[in-house]
């Protein structure tokens, strides 16, 4: 239940449960915020924060004065796209002006006022925040000498200006906060027409141009307020829970920086044409956007906006599902169209939560009735995601104690790897009527299965065979694995055994590899009914077939006479090479990356060469001497075994952001990437988002053991300048020390350099440049370590890259730790992820089609945690759709027939399409990513509005004209408007967009001038479409 009133200072906070009496003495202890530090920063560190001064306040007293800080420089560049970066970022000199004032008119002193950069981020240490200050008795502020951050996109259709977007808000005690629309800043001579902008006379009016003034007025109004009590339905106050206005947490992605919406709506003091959006709210001070109830669940806000609208988010904890709104600060919200419900200036806002109820679940043995610990239980809710209280593992006793909201869930029952029981999921309902509920739950045993791979002629066993199944209802082949939760990837051990826990059922086994046994006759196993609890013994006698094809053969390794390495040494790198690929490993390390960093890399080299290579360096201390940015080192670990690798990254954490763990406590990473031999599996916690990709992506970088060491390839195959095969030994220039051996070969344009450690074997040094003093590329490798089985690997790695004489990319690997398995365990693999991770699975969709946006993958969000991203994928097998419909290039364009044509004015008649580039940008009111697209849409309708182009909007279906109309009006849509049809068949926006095959919006289409589609997919790519064929007809004129 939720209780909205506007109550005066002497007013009595209200439930309707009971009166609580709430002492005037109460102060809520305010959080420490994280601008109170946050001093002007640039990329090279921290400036004083300023008290800015007119010019004749100022103390004439030099010798009291400070002498002033160095100026920045007037630019400064930080990358460029000539260095591949995306796009060029500099640092532009500025000062801002400006005034604080109440709104009758008085100035204010003392206000703190602020000034944000609102260009998309440049790298992780850059500080938003660029200037701090505070006005005079007249109000008057100056942050002089600021840097803003100004980008200059790469080359597009319509011309973008490089500029710099900024925020300047202010606080003060007493009033409520309060900020300027945002502004912009463009470091060029102010136009004088449209030929060279991108036709925007408003934007171009509003921004600040090359030497022109910045000043940036501030008027402060007398503060909004808004207390309340937070419960529960039966009464009890909830403490601690998070009240949060502007900025809320994201539910799907906690590691995320939020979700804000707050906007000035106007006043009689203030009156505006359109809601004056605060941009900058995540820079704001945290104590004036969010609080904590306290023991009786009481919380206060003193300092809002008045009349704005803010996101609100009121969340007692993960156990509850949180209560999100918009609010407004106003006594009524005149635009009937917004769903803001009004608070007043002194208003109440209280909430009463259902609470989560007792489930213990009792886990028992499905034929003794025994109990069963250790078991991981998850319950999924069937319509929406949950944080906390739907996981646990069975006790002793077998119960499994949760924290459900009532609804409908699907409860999984996950048990340990060396338990030989079935992956178990059923239904679960919980009632509002009852406090606690206690659910049985029989897990089924597995079958036991022991795969056994002999020789065929000699009985002996066959190490490394691993083995796929089928069943009776369908041939796909699936990994064998040693039990029912995570896919593991076993082979058989030095006996040729393999013990899995299967499902019962049909199943047929298959050897999997090596290749050359799966194309062995006795390779397919009979179809066996397998029964729970049961152990059945599968034999599989192989024999190598007699006829493979080259590459399946395998021989023993052949040493290249003509190689410039002596054969002692190709058989020693062979054999690691080997171990390194075939090794069960797991390495942990510490990695770092610096990019385009102004480092001397001549004099960085040569004191990397003289320091011993049998020890591990100093990296701090030595890049530290030449660079001045502080070290920003993460953990990486590196999972490998024969055609299997992962890779998981945890970054450093950035300050305030959370560091998110799965209900056990274990840290989960930022990043982390899987391939299977099969697909390949990606997972990011910055968006929450697991992609799966069908085979190996080689455009994303995987790491494995080849990241930290070096075995030469030695079967390259080197050809002459007229592309002959050249099987000379080439020229080589060895020379030997005590510790070392080196080789050099030349070319006529480069050399390359390897040093070979003598007592290992192992690489210490690679490069090649024409000036090996300082290479274009250089692999530096430091205390090479012998491991159990016979692995070596260095623990440090360095290596840098350059281009054009400067460097592009500096890597440094510091080894921690080195785990060798004699058998990976059973979840080494298992990519876990948490409650509400999108799915988005590329297996289905082409590279080309995804990035065009010509077909969207199949998405998926996860109500709970997956304990296993490929075992999922596994159990819900990949949906192939039909494609033989698509419309292609160079086909006629289905005629546009919609529902009706429509502009701003109202109805209209079909626009004139003959011989025109026609854009369609398919889209609703209702889209978020559609309204978020209207600005570029609205620019590409006025950049080429002189031309043979039609721009039609075409809305989906469910709209009327009159509504369709009066949204054209107020968001300023002068193109062709046009309501689709209802579509003939299900799933579809419309008629017309079933035809186009748009399956989701935003999305686009281009018609070329002889009526062929020329394009289908996001609006980007369409705008290119549409320039090409302007640009070839007025070429062809």
């Amino acid at each position: 239940m939720s209780q909205f009133r506007v109550t005066s200072k002497e007013s009595l906070l209200t439930s309707s449960r009971q009166l609580l009496w709430i002492s005037t003495g109460l102060v809520l202890s305010l959080y420490y915020s994280s601008l109170t530090a946050a001093e002007p920063q640039s990329v090279r560190g921290n400036t004083p924060l300023q008290l800015a001064l007119k010019p004749e306040q100022v103390s004439k007293d030099k010798s009291k004065q400070q002498p002033p800080p160095q100026r920045p420089p007037k630019v400064e560049i930080l990358q460029t796209i000539a260095e591949g970066a995306v796009h060029d970022v500099e640092l532009h000199r500025v000062t801002v002006t400006g005034t604080a004032q109440t709104v009758e008119g008085k100035p204010l002193k003392n206000a703190e006022i602020y000034l944000t950069s609102e260009n998309w981020g440049y790298s992780r240490n850059f500080n938003p925040l660029r200037g701090k200050t505070r006005t005079d008795a007249t109000g008057y502020f100056e942050l002089k000498d600021i840097q803003l951050l100004v980008t200059r996109e790469r080359p597009n259709p319509i011309p973008k200006q490089a500029e710099a977007r900024f925020a300047v808000f202010g606080t003060c005690a007493g009033y409520g906060f309060t900020w300027h629309a945002s502004c912009q800043y463009r470091p060029a001579v102010r136009p004088q027409g449209t030929e060279l902008s991108d036709k925007n006379t408003q934007e171009t009016a509003r921004a600040f141009y090359l030497n022109e003034p910045i000043q940036v007025d501030l008027t402060f109004d007398r503060p909004a307020k808004l207390q309340g009590l937070i419960m529960d339905k039966q009464g009890r106050p909830l403490p601690h829970t998070k009240v949060q206005l502007g900025l809320i947490d994201s539910l799907r992605n906690p590691k995320s920086s939020g979700t804000w919406s707050c906007q000035f709506l106007g006043n009689e003091n203030q009156p505006v044409k359109t809601p004056v959006t605060f941009s900058a709210i995540r820079r704001l001070p945290a104590e004036l956007r969010e609080t904590y109830t306290n023991a009786d669940g009481y919380y206060e806000f003193t300092q809002l906006r008045r009349d704005t609208s803010y996101l609100t988010n009121i969340d007692p904890g993960p156990a509850f599902d949180p209560w999100q709104i918009r609010i407004a600060t106003a006594e009524k919200v005149m635009d009937q169209n917004r769903r803001e419900i009004p608070v007043g200036y002194e208003g109440l806002l209280s909430h009463e939560f259902v609470a989560p109820r007792l489930v213990n679940v009792q886990i028992t043995h499905e034929k003794t009735g025994q109990p069963v610990s250790d078991v991981l239980v998850t319950a999924h809710p069937a319509r929406q995601q949950r944080r906390g209280g739907i996981q646990s593992r069975s006790d002793s006793q077998g119960n499994a104690r949760l924290q459900l909201l009532p609804g409908e869930y699907k409860l999984i029952a996950e048990p340990a790897p060396n338990q030989p029981f079935c992956f178990q999921s059923g239904q679960l309902a919980v009632s509002e009527q009852t406090d606690e509920v206690v659910h049985p739950l029989k897990l089924k045993p597995a079958a036991i299965v022991i795969l056994k791979a002999v020789n065929a002629e000699t009985g002996k066993p066959i190490p490394n065979v691993s083995f796929n199944y089928e069943t009776d209802s369908s041939s796909r082949p699936l990994p064998v694995s040693t039990q029912t939760v995570f896919v593991d990837y076993p082979q058989t051990n030095a006996a040729g055994e393999i013990q899995v826990f299967v499902v019962p059922g049909k199943k047929r086994f298959v050897v999997a590899e090596p290749l050359t046994l799966a194309q062995a006759e006795a390779s397919r196993g009979e179809l066996l009914q397998l029964k729970g609890g049961e152990v059945t013994e599968v034999r599989f006698e192989l024999t190598h077939p007699q006829f493979l094809p080259a590459h399946l053969v395998q021989t023993e390794f052949k040493t290249n006479p003509n190689h410039i390495f002596p054969a002692e040494l190709q058989i020693k790198w062979h054999a690691q090479s080997e171990l390194a690929n075939q090794t069960p490993l797991r390495i942990t390390t510490d990695r770092l990356l610096l990019s385009r960093k102004p480092i001397d890399t001549r004099a960085l080299l040569k004191e990397l060469r003289a320091l011993p290579p049998d020890q591990v360096p100093d990296i701090d201390r030595l890049l530290m001497k030449f660079q001045s940015d502080q070290l920003v080192w993460s953990k990486l670990i590196l999972t490998s075994e024969r055609n299997h690798f992962r890779e998981d990254h945890f970054y450093s954490p950035k300050p305030g952001r959370p560091q998110i763990v799965d209900f056990e406590g274990k840290p989960v990473p930022d990043s982390i990437q899987l391939y299977t031999g099969w697909d390949s599996l990606a997972y990011h916690i910055g968006n929450n988002q697991a992609d799966a990709y069908q085979e190996r992506r080689r455009w994303l970088h995987l790491g494995t053991v080849k990241d930290l060491c070096e075995w030469p390839y030695l079967q390259r195959i080197r050809r002459t300048a007229s592309g002959k095969l050249n099987l000379e030994k080439p020229d080589v220039k060895i020379s030997k020390s005590d510790k070392t051996t080196t080789y050099e070969t030349a070319s006529s344009t480069r050399t390359r350099r390897y040093v070979i450690d003598n007592q290992t074997g192992c690489v210490l040094e690679s490069s090649y440049g024409a000036d090996l003093e300082n290479p274009d590329r250089i692999d530096l490798y430091f205390a090479p370590t012998t491991y159990p089985g016979g692995l070596i690997l260095p623990r440090a790695h360095l290596s840098w890259n350059m281009y054009r004489g400067k460097l592009r990319m500096l890597t440094v690997y510091l080894v921690k730790n080195v785990e060798v398995f004699s058998q990976m365990p059973a979840d080494a693999f298992a990519v876990s992820l948490p409650a509400g991770a999108m799915l988005v699975d590329y297996r289905s969709v082409s590279l080309a089609e995804a990035r065009s946006g010509r077909r969207r993958p199949e998405q998926h969000i996860f109500s709970a945690p997956i304990s296993d991203f490929a075992a999922y994928l596994q159990r819900h097998p990949l949906k192939i759709h039909q494609q033989d419909n698509q419309l292609q290039p160079g086909m006629p364009a289905p005629e546009l027939k919609p529902a009706q044509w429509v502009t701003s004015e109202g109805k209209s008649g079909p626009p004139d399409l003959k011989g025109k580039v026609v854009l369609i940008e398919f889209w609703g009111t209702r889209c978020g990513p559609c309204l978020s697209k209207l600005p570029e849409v609205r620019t590409a309708a006025r950049y080429y509005a002189d031309k043979p182009f039609v721009l039609i909007g075409m809305h989906d279906s469910y709209i009327n004209i009159s509504d369709l109309q009066k949204f054209a009006q107020k968001e300023n849509l002068k193109y062709q408007l046009a309501i689709d049809r209802p579509a003939t068949e299900k799933g579809w926006f419309g008629e017309t967009m079933r035809q186009y095959d748009i399956h989701g919006i935003p999305k686009a289409a281009v018609i070329d001038q002889q009526g062929n589609i020329a394009f289908v997919g996001y609006f980007k790519e369409a705008l290119k479409t549409v320039d090409r064929l302007l640009k070839k007809e007025t070429s062809s004129q």
